[in-house]
């Protein structure tokens, strides 16, 4: 049995959706695009959506909103996170102002002690899919933007993620619970973030400009979203409740099986509910353990924090070098089958 970590589910609606924007429009920003930024701040209750090309770009935007609000800030970015994470920080304020931080060797997220200190900004990370604590993180007093590429659909104290920080970005890749094949949002709830944000995605285009003139009021670039990508993101939209009740499912599958003989994340559930982008274990001795996996035709994934990597590694960072050191993803998305969660458990409890 071959058991794949990620596997996007599209299907013939998707497929119809693709077909008929090419038939009525060729381009980004057009009326897919307008329908799925409407759609997409009214599930995540945002009062703005903006739809850009990826995940990354979406990031880039929210920090030059930063940067050209607030000035060139230090800003604090959990080490435990994908790169773009801290690379999109590196791009914007350049790598002295970027301060990587630790995390909770239990929820795996940053925490306002891990913030606390020397930062004028803070990118938090809702890793796999577990919100921050937005409601304590809200009193450092300091702008937030949220990297939530992997949270769509998840929920703190009973809000859907998407309004809490100040800016939260979302992917739309391929791996993620809600899919395009590639592209982004960002929503705000602040009319002068999102006009600045609108307007540094295409080239800077004035708010103000006729359809006819090319009027420019910032340094922007071309970070625009193409229709096609914006029906098919439009369907999967529809679908999250349930991708995200399966994934639950999934997952306490596995913490039912697996308790005892891994850890896993650990939070409060009555607060957070997560929408599994990913499901992580944490084991004593790695090696054996994806030797396992793949020669029985099982993709698992490891995740290297940042400050690990060579071109960032100037700091340590305990909680998250433990994690990093020790963390297995096993696979988990919208299409697999109990039967291929079962196989894995079989095989890691070999092993385990």
């Amino acid at each position: 049995m071959k058991v794949p970590w990620s596997k996007p589910d599209f299907s013939s609606e998707e497929h119809e959706a693709a077909f008929n924007s090419i038939k009525n429009y060729i381009g980004a920003n057009g009326p897919e695009v307008t329908n799925l930024e409407k759609e997409f701040a009214a599930k995540v209750g945002s009062k703005h959506a903006i739809a850009v090309c990826n995940g990354t770009a979406a990031l880039m935007l929210s920090l030059m909103c930063m940067r050209d609000m607030y000035g060139n800030l230090k800003i604090g970015v959990p080490s435990f996170t994908f790169i773009a994470s801290a690379n999109s920080s590196y791009q914007i304020f350049g790598k002295e102002n970027v301060k990587l931080l630790d995390c909770d060797i239990n929820t795996w997220n940053t925490t306002i002690e891990d913030a606390r200190d020397d930062i004028d900004l803070l990118m938090t990370v809702d890793v796999g899919g577990l919100p921050c604590d937005y409601t304590e993180l809200s009193k450092l007093n300091i702008p937030i933007v949220a990297d939530s590429a992997e949270s769509i659909g998840s929920v703190i104290d009973n809000q859907i993620i998407g309004s809490q920080a100040d800016m939260h970005c979302f992917s739309l890749h391929r791996a993620k619970v809600v899919s395009c094949g590639e592209g982004g949002m960002v929503t705000t709830n602040s009319d002068e973030l999102y006009d600045l944000a609108k307007s540094l995605m295409n080239h800077g285009y004035s708010k103000n400009k006729h359809s006819h003139e090319y009027i420019h009021d910032n340094y922007g670039v071309n970070f625009r979203m193409s229709d096609v990508n914006a029906a098919i993101a439009r369907v999967q939209l529809r679908k999250l409740s349930k991708f995200v009740s399966h994934r639950n499912k999934i997952a306490n599958i596995y913490k039912q099986e697996l308790r005892g003989l891994a850890d896993f994340q650990v939070y409060d559930s009555d607060r957070f509910k997560s929408n599994y982008f990913f499901f992580g274990i944490r084991v004593e001795d790695r090696p054996p353990v994806i030797d396992k996996m793949y020669s029985n035709g099982i993709q698992v994934k490891t995740w290297t924090a940042v400050h690990k990597q060579t071109i960032w590694n100037d700091v340590e960072l305990a909680n998250a070098s433990a994690i990093s050191d020790s963390i297995v993803l096993l696979p988990i998305h919208n299409l697999i089958e109990e039967e291929e969660v079962e196989y894995t458990i079989k095989k890691l409890k070999e092993v385990l």
